[in-house]
């Protein structure tokens, strides 16, 4: 059985609800399965019951289980009109595609102020934020330009090969101790601005792919977001909408 790493930088609800995941999701527990109680898992666990009762929100926000009153928790059926993309790092999917990955940082700013889509999400700034952008490549090829945005901590240097190599999560949890536990990316087409569409060498108006994503702390407060533009001509996502693993 897997055990909770006390010591480990991830929650313990967090990892709780990983292990659970992956017991659903290969089928070990089963669509319409009861899942042990929270006291269950608690004592199995060696956790609180509130960190069990975390872990458990967190797998019914994802849809893997449901809350029936006075019955008790069950393996949810999946809903096939949701489609669930999986974001590989960028290093990770291009060397699986069998390209070579490229980075070049563009600038690095202390911004005061926020840009109106990060207060939308949520993330507040009080000591000021670092926002920088950088440039992908493959195959020395232009193929995606990212505008992140993280909180500043006064006295916490960042080195510039950290923002031009280390992923945004790395480079979060470097400069302020806190591990992004959970993201949400919403996805829309756009045409390129002048600026994006200079770094991708591509024509101002051309179709791009727009991704802004926010990472969340434990507590789901926003400590990065981000914006991404990818070329349309030479980037895609593609989603597999299946069942769970067991399901009747």
């Amino acid at each position: 059985m897997e055990r909770i790493n006390k010591n480990s930088f991830t929650p313990p609800f967090y990892q709780l609800a990983t292990i659970l995941e992956k017991k659903i999701l290969s089928g070990q527990l089963k669509v319409g399965e009861s899942l042990p109680s929270e006291n269950d898992l608690s004592r199995e666990y060696e956790l609180s019951r509130t960190t069990v009762r975390k872990c458990l929100s967190l797998l019914a926000e994802r849809g893997l289980i449901s809350t029936q009153q006075g019955k008790g928790t069950f393996v949810s059926r999946p809903s096939l009109d949701r489609a669930e993309f999986l974001m590989e790092e960028f290093h990770t999917h291009m060397t699986n595609m069998g390209t070579e990955p490229g980075y070049r940082l563009i600038h690095v700013q202390f911004l005061k102020e926020l840009p109106e889509f990060a207060v939308k999400l949520g993330m507040k700034a009080n000591q000021g934020i670092l926002y920088y952008c950088r440039l992908l490549l493959a195959d020395n090829e232009p193929i995606a330009v990212e505008h992140k945005y993280m909180l500043y901590i006064k006295g916490r240097p960042i080195l510039e090969n950290e923002f031009q190599y280390k992923a945004f999560s790395e480079v979060i949890m470097i400069h302020t101790d806190i591990l992004p536990v959970s993201s949400q990316a919403i996805l829309t087409a756009e045409s390129a601005g002048e600026f994006d569409a200079k770094l991708l060498n591509v024509a101002q108006g051309e179709p791009v792919l727009k991704l802004q994503q926010a990472l969340y702390d434990d507590n789901n407060r926003p400590i990065g977001v981000g914006v991404f533009y990818y070329r349309g001509d030479r980037y895609s996502l593609v989603s597999d909408i299946h069942p769970l693993k067991g399901e009747r």
